[in-house]
């Protein structure tokens, strides 16, 4: 699946940039809220970005090793040492 920006001009959808190979194939399009707040500041650096949306949906698990032995609580196999 390929995505890419665009604009909707006066009924016709105008990519920002060529999409070669790609004429006559279905699409779908979704329309973005270009003011959609994702909890984070606006001109930030992408690994801010990332951090911010991490943080916003952390869920606290009780599990301290839940990351090293993710296999251990996903699929019952032994703890690794």
């Amino acid at each position: 699946m390929l995505s890419i920006r665009g604009r909707f001009e006066k009924g016709i959808i105008r990519p920002d940039q060529s999409v070669p190979g790609r004429e006559g194939q279905a699409v779908i399009i979704t329309f973005l809220e270009e003011t959609e707040d994702w909890g984070v500041e606006q001109n930030t650096d992408d690994w801010a970005v990332l951090m911010g949306l991490v943080q916003q949906n952390a869920v606290e698990t009780g599990v301290a090793d839940l990351a090293h032995q993710h296999d251990h609580y996903l699929y019952h196999k032994p703890k690794r040492g």
